[in-house]
């Protein structure tokens, strides 16, 4: 079973963009690579954001590129101690 996912490519308009939104009733669309690969995502904030400056800019300065982590969330990374087993199966934190 497969679900469609409406999708541009980074080279498309914003204003293009925000018309495949409008046509198919989505806030959030996939930017897909020449062979059809996800590079990342772009929403209707992202467009409305960059709107000002150049509608005709392309999608790829405005979207949120797959695998790239936010700076915050590298930067405020937790370090948890990690848990051990004993026999038995009971756990036990590190000392």
């Amino acid at each position: 079973m497969s679900s469609f996912i409406a999708t541009v490519f980074p080279t498309d308009t914003l204003l293009r963009a925000l018309r495949v939104m409008e046509r198919h009733q989505v806030q959030l669309l996939g930017v897909v690579g020449e062979g059809g690969g996800l590079m990342g995502l772009v929403s209707e904030q992202h467009i409305l954001a960059a709107w000002r400056g150049d509608p005709l800019a392309p999608v790829s300065a405005v979207m949120a590129r797959v695998g790239e982590p936010p700076a915050e969330r590298q930067r405020f990374r937790l370090r948890l101690p990690r848990l051990t087993l004993r026999r038995g199966g009971k756990g036990r934190l590190p000392t």
